[in-house]
């Protein structure tokens, strides 16, 4: 039975409490050329209001859609803060997305005014304005002049906004006081694997009861350092700049993801919220570089993550100290090996909490040997995003905990996994088909998942339900944990695992290319990319790693034969959504002739 949010119901709420206990903290610190700025909760407030004021002098009212098309920085945050205020609904646009992309998401919701980053992002829509007719005006957060009337600078809205705050008699928390907990707050476009994106229509009500439900299962301190690198177009990011805020936490903003290694030194973040893809790079890093170490120092390592296993088996996971004989140890394993790895993510980790895609329960055990827990989560963006993680004193890698107090769940006959509850979408924006497809007449959301749920409540996901594939000898196939377990391989940057209605599964895998030519490199072999992909030496090197990895798996679970491309999949490429899951069919139809080729070649029985 979910459990109705009675003190929080709007965004307002949650902002106004942050804001009346941490005036003078520091919020939000950021990288201007080379200098960390900083904004206090009470410079933060102070811009919001100007932000929602100069909006309505740009003509905005309550209901229309003000899009925020930008890496993250303050601004992002802000604006959608002042969005919130005045009720205008926020429409989150990812920076990555080609201008064609963006058209779309501007012309189906109807957007009146978007916020850009740069120049870059701006020339995007100035690409495609003219299929604009509904957008009046473009603000650009980068001080970027336009001899247009319609683009403002971040300068000329926030002032603005002074001149008619000064005018109106009213103030942020008077207005803020007139939204209701069912009024929209935001649209997200979830980056489908197939067709066009669907606006998720999210509500006041569905965040806050999320994210406080989220808060009262995990239970972070208030206060605390966050690094904030995974979009803030991503709703997983998003609600955890609601969070963060509401907490009264300092946020390092990352304006680029590449400089996350980097400012975990400078932030020394107590919380990480990430997808898995940035603890499977660490972990690559780790175990490549352990590999070509002297045999002492490979020895003491593999002690230590033996170590580290049994005292995280024992005790970590269930959030105690290790203690006797194997106290001693561990801690001698922590001076030696992990502290190393702790100190990477900046030395004072609490744990993480990893969502958006499963995470390998291989990589969760050897990051909880070294000391760092992370908290496996579930949701999508129709739930705006969490339903599920795990508990700090009991964390079950493989799987993705229990449901926050918010929703309930259930398994459908054909194995889906169901949601019912206040953090789920009102629906998808102008899509009523879309939205009655994904949510019953009894209010179930249909998530697509497969998944199992265990004696505790703790939920299991197995795959997509699209994803699975059945073999032309009628075997059942969640492609997701192959891919997972082959994708630890240190020679495997991608890998998309195919074999519906065929006879045995191959793969098409994007070799990691500095590790691919490092070890090209030693062997004396060609330093041609593309011909390196091709030689035997290396397509045999890779197989031997791919069967030992895979011998764990059932034989038809097993993939036969592979293909290697020497191009990443990527985005641009169409390859990747926004959200970067791999949108398979795209793969599957872009290389049909070598795929297929793969089944016709020396067949396999």
């Amino acid at each position: 039975m979910t459990i109705e949010n009675k003190k929080y119901q709007i965004i307002p709420d949650f902002f106004n409490e942050s804001i009346s206990k941490n005036p003078d903290r520091n919020v939000f610190y950021e990288n201007k050329q080379g200098t960390w700025v900083s904004m206090t909760y009470r410079e933060a407030a102070d811009r919001v209001e100007l932000i929602a004021f100069g909006l309505r002098a740009l003509g905005v009212t309550k209901g229309d859609r003000v899009a925020i098309q930008s890496e993250n920085r303050s601004e992002w945050t802000l604006t959608d803060l002042a969005c919130a205020h005045f009720g205008y609904v926020s429409v989150a646009v990812y920076p990555t997305l080609l201008s064609a992309q963006i058209q779309f998401i501007l012309e189906d919701s109807e957007t009146s005014v978007v916020a850009v980053s740069t120049r870059e992002q701006a020339e995007k829509i100035l690409s495609v304005k003219k299929n604009l007719p509904l957008l009046k005006y473009m603000i650009i957060m980068n001080e970027e002049s336009y001899d247009e009337s319609w683009i403002l600078t971040y300068s000329e809205l926030l002032q603005k906004g002074r001149v008619l705050k000064k005018s109106s008699g009213s103030s942020l928390l008077e207005e803020g006081k007139k939204i209701l907990k069912d009024d929209l707050w935001t649209l997200i476009y979830t980056s489908g694997t197939t067709g066009n994106p669907k606006g998720v229509m999210l509500t006041h009500y569905n965040l806050v009861t999320d994210v406080a439900s989220t808060m009262d299962m995990v239970k972070f301190e208030r206060g605390c350092r966050w690094l904030s690198f995974l979009p803030l177009s991503h709703s997983f990011e998003r609600a955890a700049s609601h969070l963060t805020f509401w907490l009264g936490s300092e946020i390092y903003i990352a304006e680029d993801i590449l400089k996350v290694p980097e400012y975990l030194k400078i932030a020394r973040p107590h919380y990480l919220i990430s997808v898995p893809r940035l603890y499977e790079k660490i972990f690559a890093n780790i175990t490549n570089g352990i590999a070509e170490a002297p045999g002492t120092k490979q020895k003491i390592f593999h002690w230590a993550v033996g170590v580290g296993r049994e005292a995280a088996t024992k005790y970590l996971v269930k959030g105690k100290t290790p203690a006797g004989a194997l106290g001693i140890k561990y801690a001698l394993a922590k001076k030696l090996v992990f502290r190393k790895i702790m100190d990477a993510f900046g030395g004072e980790l609490r744990f993480c909490v990893s969502g958006g895609a499963p995470l390998p329960k291989e990589i969760g055990e050897f990051f909880a040997a070294a000391g760092i827990m992370i908290l496996e989560g579930f949701g999508l963006t129709e739930t705006t995003p969490v339903t599920n993680v795990n508990l700090p004193n009991d964390i079950r890698f493989g799987k993705v905990g229990p449901t926050i107090s918010c929703v309930e769940m259930r398994i459908a006959d054909d194995g889906e996994v169901l949601f019912k509850g206040t953090n789920i979408m009102k629906g998808y924006w102008n899509n009523p088909k879309a939205t009655a497809e994904a949510i019953d007449e009894d209010g179930w959301f249909h998530t697509g998942d497969i998944g199992t749920i265990d004696e505790d409540g703790y939920l299991k996901i197995t795959d997509r339900k699209k994803n699975l594939i059945v073999t032309s000898g009628g075997k059942n196939i969640a492609p997701a944990n192959i891919e997972n377990l082959l994708g630890q391989s240190p020679f495997i940057d991608q890998i998309v695992v195919i074999g519906d209605r065929r006879n045995f599964l191959v793969a098409v895998i994007v070799p990691a290319k500095d590790v691919v030519e490092k070890w090209a490199a030693d062997k004396g072999l060609t330093q041609n990319y593309e011909e390196l992909l091709k030689q035997k030496e290396l397509i045999d090197a890779i197989a031997e790693d791919i069967a030992t990895r895979q011998s764990v798996l059932a034989r038809y679970e097993q993939i036969k034969k592979f293909l290697l491309i020497p191009e990443a999949f990527t985005i641009s490429s169409g390859e990747l959504t926004p959200s970067l899951k791999i949108k398979r069919k795209v793969v599957e139809e872009r290389y049909k002739k070598e795929i297929d080729k793969l089944y016709t070649d020396n067949n396999v029985e």
